[in-house]
């Protein structure tokens, strides 16, 4: 038997997640607990990798979309008997089989990590009802934003709440902080290029306003923007993460107009490489992270002359957003956030 602070149930092995399991391993034993690799986010190679204060074990090691519900369901009982935690924490509620554990470990010790907010959940129907279930199967909840926070306020959730201030913890490298703003100003997107992203609007605006606009990313739809944007719009296709600050900082605002984001740790990157932020209503980071630090601004979804305005406010305003922007104290932020967990102890 061996006995661990925390036992961490998530799905793929996320470099951010990594990062701040890492932070937490060096105050309180960890074990980290996955089902497989995917390409939601960029995951990490952990095969050899012993440079981690934490353990972790896989209960899939392939295509986490491939992988049988009910044997990673039984590899996990078994984990679960040869391992005493102090706490569990869920990582959301997306996977059946760590949805059923909940309902076999403690109210006590079960935390939930969400990363969904007000924004993007729904609790209409049996679906909702099911939701609400798991949840309140939480002794605490660690919810990354102020909207996220909402969402366990709305149910009537009666656990303690940390927020977290993120979903994780990034790959930081050196800043050129004051680095002169380029003329006309440079925009940027980093992401998939899939429906959700709502990349066509930022296409159709830019192929309007002829501003010089950058699309670091792949997917779906990488075929079809190319063909409908103009020469001013560059694809770079996609840049491994430990890369992308010499981008960021080759440009002056980060654009994310996602018609659904549960939070957008790219906001994040974004403004640690000193960019300003536009940001859709729909970017569970946008109210922490660009409302609150008066960082940039938000446009409500649904218009391309909501994208516009926000545009020309930006254009009126960067020099104001961009001294906001240096402010911002990112150890503090990322030592706020390994307190959320390590608080629960």
């Amino acid at each position: 038997m061996k006995y661990y602070d925390f036992i961490y149930l998530t799905n793929t092995p996320s470099f951010y997640k990594l990062n701040l399991c890492n932070e937490i391993a060096k105050e309180h034993s960890l074990l980290l607990v996955l089902y497989g690799y995917g390409s939601e986010a960029v995951n990490k190679e952990l095969k050899g990798n012993s440079h981690f204060c934490f353990d972790y074990y896989f209960l899939h090691t392939g295509d986490a979309h491939k992988r049988n519900i009910g044997t990673t369901f039984w590899r996990l009982l078994k984990l679960m008997r040869r391992v005493k935690g102090r706490k569990i924490i869920f990582a959301g509620w997306m996977a059946p089989e760590y949805n059923a554990y909940a309902f076999l470990s403690p109210r006590s010790k079960n935390v939930m990590v969400c990363e969904s907010s007000i924004l993007d959940v729904s609790f209409a129907g049996l679906a909702g009802w099911v939701k609400k279930r798991i949840i309140n199967r939480m002794g605490a909840a660690l919810p990354s934003g102020k909207p996220h926070a909402e969402l366990f306020h709305s149910i009537g959730f009666k656990g303690n709440l940390h927020i977290t201030g993120s979903v994780g913890i990034f790959n930081k490298g050196t800043r050129q902080p004051n680095r002169r703003p380029h003329q006309p100003l440079r925009y940027l997107y980093v992401g998939r290029l899939v429906e959700a992203k709502n990349i066509g609007l930022l296409v159709e605006e830019f192929n309007r306003n002829g501003k010089p606009m950058t699309i670091v990313g792949n997917g779906v739809l990488e075929q079809t923007l190319k063909q409908q944007a103009r020469d001013n719009i560059a694809f770079l296709g996609f840049v491994e993460n430990e890369k992308l600050g010499n981008i960021y900082q080759e440009h002056d605002v980060f654009i994310l107009p996602s018609q659904y984001e549960p939070w957008g740790l790219v906001v994040e990157e974004a403004l640690y490489w000193g960019l300003p932020v536009i940001a859709s209503n729909k970017v569970g980071s946008a109210t922490d992270m660009v409302e609150d630090l008066h960082t940039g601004c938000m446009f409500q979804l649904g218009s391309i002359d909501e994208l516009h305005k926000a545009i020309t406010h930006m254009e009126e305003s960067y020099t104001e957003y961009k001294a906001q922007v240096l402010q911002i104290d990112w150890l503090k932020r990322d030592r706020e956030q390994v307190e959320a967990y390590i608080s629960l102890i």
